[in-house]
C-alpha cells in the first residue's frame, strides 16, 4: 500500500515549519542523549507533529528517533511500518548550515517502500515510492529524478562524483577515493550533512555515496526508498540486501549508496 503522496509532504513541510520556527530564535535548549549525540527541542516538536500525523494516513506502528524503539519480537509482527527521522542533521541545524531534514519511509516486509526527505531551509522535498520518484522545491511542479549514469561520467567528463560526511571516517574515504583515482577516473567530493546526499544521489548529482561507520536505519530508509525507484540502491560494506526492523539492533554498520546499481560498482568497492 503507497501512502498519499501530498499528505506526507503536508505533514513533513508542518514538521519542517515547527523546525524553522526553533531554528531562527536566538537560543534553543540542547541535551546529550545516551549515546553522546544532540537533541534539541527542533528535534521533539517534529517528532510529534509526525507521529501524531501518521496514523490519519496510514494507520501502522511508527518508530521514531525520538521515541522508544520495540524490541525485535514486537517489529518481526509487523508487515508495514512507518519509520521516522524527525530531524536528521541535527549537529547541522546546531551549526546552522541549512543542511537538515525531516525523513519519512514507509516499509513493508522489511522493505523501503516509500520514502520522503524534505530540507526546510530550501522547502526542497525528495520522494518517492511505487517506481517513481520526485524532486518538489516550493511551489513548483515536481520533477521526475534521474540518477547519473557513471559510464557517461567516467567516459565524458573523466570523474566519479563522490558525495561524502563532513565528520565521519575520512580516512576511509580517502583511501577509497585514492583507489578509484587509480583505476578509474578523477574523484570529486561533495560533502553535504543528513540524508541530502541520498537525495542528491537520486538526482544525478553524484554516482555514489559510501559511509564507513555506523548509522541508524531511519537514516537511510527514506533515501533507500527513493533511490530504488531511479535504479539505484543502498547496499552494506559486504555489498549485501538491507532489510528493515528486523534485527535485534537498528544500526546499519555502514553502507554503499549507489545511484545505479546496474554499473559494476562490486568490483570497484570491494577488490
Amino acid at each position: 500500500m503507497q501512502p498519499n503522496y501530498a499528505a506526507v509532504i503536508e505533514l513533513a513541510k508542518q514538521a519542517g515549519t515547527a523546525i524553522l520556527q526553533i531554528y531562527n530564535r536566538s537560543a534553543y535548549t540542547v541535551v546529550e542523549k545516551s549515546d553522546d549525540s544532540p537533541l534539541t527541542e527542533a528535534d521533539l516538536a517534529a517528532h510529534h507533529i509526525i507521529n501524531n500525523g501518521l496514523s490519519k494516513i496510514i494507520n501502522v506502528p511508527v518508530i521514531s528517533e525520538e521515541a522508544d524503539i520495540p524490541n525485535q519480537e514486537q517489529r518481526a509482527q509487523w508487515q508495514q511500518f512507518w519509520l521516522v527521522d524527525p530531524l536528521d542533521g541535527t549537529k547541522e541545524f546546531i551549526d546552522r548550515n541549512g543542511e537538515f531534514t525531516v525523513n519519512i519511509a514507509l516499509i513493508q516486509e522489511g522493505e523501503p517502500v516509500f520514502g520522503l526527505i524534505y530540507a526546510p531551509v530550501t522547502d526542497e522535498c525528495y520522494y518517492g515510492g511505487d517506481g517513481k520518484a520526485f524532486c518538489k522545491v516550493g511551489d513548483e511542479p515536481a520533477i521526475p529524478l534521474k540518477a547519473s549514469n557513471p559510464n557517461i561520467q567516467i567516459g565524458e567528463h573523466d570523474r566519479i562524483r563522490i558525495l561524502c560526511s563532513k565528520r565521519h571516517a575520512l580516512q576511509s574515504l580517502d583511501r577509497l577515493c585514492e583507489k578509484l583515482e587509480h583505476r578509474v577516473a578523477r574523484v570529486e567530493r561533495i560533502s553535504v550533512g543528513s540524508a541530502l546526499k541520498l537525495g542528491y544521489l537520486a538526482s544525478g548529482q553524484g554516482e555514489v555515496y559510501p559511509r564507513f561507520g555506523n548509522v541508524s536505519e531511519w537514516d537511510i530508509a527514506a533515501g533507500h526508498a527513493i533511490l530504488r525507484c531511479v535504479g539505484g540502491d543502498i547496499l552494506s560494506l559486504q555489498y549485501e540486501h538491507i532489510r528493515y526492523g528486523s534485527k535485534p539492533s537498528m544500526i546499519v554498520p555502514g553502507f554503499y549508496a549507489v545511484g545505479q546499481v546496474d554499473f559494476d560498482w562490486r568490483t570497484l568497492l570491494l577488490s
